[in-house]
């Protein structure tokens, strides 16, 4: 079991959230011909994020199950 509280949770949703109307937002802008506006809306994407991403490979969490092996495919 990982350490990731509730609220980390949370936090990271909303985060996601807002990326995703941040994405939807410049889709509508090249949608209008605006890739000015496009340029501005997504001009913080891609930022650090504010809060760590709750499971990451190398930190027990999923993925560190895997061995990339010559064909790349799962240990068995």
């Amino acid at each position: 079991m990982d350490d990731v509280t509730p609220g980390d949770d949370d936090a990271e949703l909303e985060a996601l959230e807002a990326d995703l109307a941040t994405i939807e937002d410049a889709m509508a802008k090249v949608d209008a011909g605006d890739l000015a506006g496009y340029e501005e809306a997504t001009a913080g994407l891609g930022a650090a994020p504010a809060v760590d991403p709750s499971e990451q490979v190398g930190d027990g969490g999923i993925g560190d199950q895997f061995d990339p092996g010559a064909e790349g495919q799962p240990v068995t």
